[in-house]
């Protein structure tokens, strides 16, 4: 493959990077539930526990995440293909359904996930038309009997053998 621009050798490069998949829930001012499909989740620090996560400004879900408010971040199970194409979907789409109940915090909360961390939204960087999302996390649960769903080459895969400890 040839690369001829910046961002093509940033989409070819990002593309080829497996990444797990996580759902982000949260409530909008008016008590509706939001949410959408990221694969920009990461860890941020252990002592203090934060994660960071990256989203469009123009996101129907970035109200849900401005300073001061909880949301929750799911990590998805191999099986959930269906629920990271839903959240990613038609917004007016994402909650319906018998796939999520309040949970956490009262927040709308993923059946069947990996894991779960409740979370408040400590840090909102924006950058052009982006913002990284700073998350101070404050309870959680996990269910490690659920394998976890990863996307790599614009696809979904589960996660293969294990190749060195």
């Amino acid at each position: 493959m040839t690369i001829v621009t910046p961002q093509e050798a940033f989409l070819a490069a990002f593309s080829l990077h497996p990444a797990g998949v996580a759902v982000i829930t949260g409530l909008l001012d008016d008590g509706s539930p939001a949410g959408f499909t990221a694969t920009s989740l990461a860890s941020f620090s252990a002592d203090p526990p934060r994660a960071t996560v990256n989203v469009a400004q123009h996101s129907s879900s970035y109200p849900a995440l401005a300073m001061g408010k909880s949301v929750i971040l799911h990590f998805l199970s191999s099986d959930q293909v269906g629920i990271s194409r839903t959240m990613a979907a038609d917004f007016s789409q994402r909650f319906v359904g018998d796939h999520w109940a309040p949970g956490l915090g009262g927040l709308p909360q993923l059946h069947g996930v990996r894991g779960a961390l409740l979370a408040t939204v400590s840090a909102v960087t924006e950058v052009g038309d982006n913002a990284a999302i700073v998350l101070d996390i404050i309870d959680g649960e996990t269910h490690p009997e659920n394998q976890p769903l990863v996307y790599v080459d614009r696809r979904y895969h589960g996660v293969g053998d294990i190749i060195a400890d």
